[in-house]
């Protein structure tokens, strides 16, 4: 049975997606644990409304690593793949009566 390591706490649940989004994208297994009775109440404070991002232990350090506040939102070097959409040309266009 594989033994998982919290890597991230927090109340909110989107937030921990956030998290094991970004670790998964460096090829990090993870799994989101929350307090099951939490969830059924929708408490969202204390134990009961905790939600841990967990790891294989063997990927512990390298998840540590990632989640540093400098490393968490950094783009890679590679960042060809990356579509910017620019909200302000949008309602530019609008605004032309053409």
């Amino acid at each position: 049975m594989t033994e998982w390591m919290i890597v991230y706490t927090t109340h909110d649940q989107t937030d921990a997606h956030i998290v094991a989004g970004r670790l998964e994208v460096e090829g990090i297994k993870t799994f989101i644990q929350r307090e099951s009775l939490g969830g059924i109440y929708g408490i969202t404070y204390g134990s009961l409304g905790s939600v841990h991002v967990v790891v294989n232990p063997e990927d512990y350090d390298k998840a540590m690593a990632i989640l540093e506040p400098d490393e968490l939102f950094a783009l890679s070097e590679d960042n060809e793949d990356i579509i910017y959409y620019d909200s302000h040309a949008d309602a530019e266009d609008d605004d032309d009566p053409e």
